[in-house]
């Protein structure tokens, strides 16, 4: 997916990127729950490409890096929480059920710290694939 914003903030080989709500916002059926609908949204980018304060940017994201993010983020306290369950079925349904809940509590412990890793690593993060020319220039 290709989006248009602006650099507004830069830091070493990152740079802070705002998009305004697109028109698929307006026509978009979770609008009302969106964070985003109606307003701005700030991401932080991989910056390439030396783009600076105030300059337009086109901004890309890898394809399925977002399939795989939220595969690993949902999935994993998903699965252990299964994990719990079918081990505590052995003894009694409370135990299930205490298990099922004990294993995704770790899930989601795990994630936090999976999650903490990805964001430090750039093959995750979009990138700033064009600069657009200044009008005049």
């Amino acid at each position: 997916m290709r989006r248009k914003g602006k650099v507004i903030a830069v830091e070493g080989s990152k740079a802070t990127v705002c998009f305004e709500a697109g028109e698929s916002c307006t026509k978009c059926e979770a609008r009302n729950y969106c964070q985003t609908a109606g307003s701005t949204q700030s991401v932080i980018v991989e910056n390439d490409i030396g783009a600076s304060i105030g300059d337009e940017v086109y901004v890309e994201q890898t394809p399925g890096v977002g399939l795989a993010a939220a595969s690993i983020l949902f999935g994993i306290p998903v699965i252990l929480a299964l994990i719990g369950m079918i081990l505590g079925s052995r003894w009694s349904e409370i135990r299930a059920l205490l298990l099922a809940v004990v294993f995704f509590a770790a899930g989601l412990i795990i994630v936090k710290i999976v999650n903490n890793i990805i964001a430090r690593r750039s093959a995750f993060l979009p990138r700033i694939t064009e600069i657009v020319p200044r009008e005049g220039s």
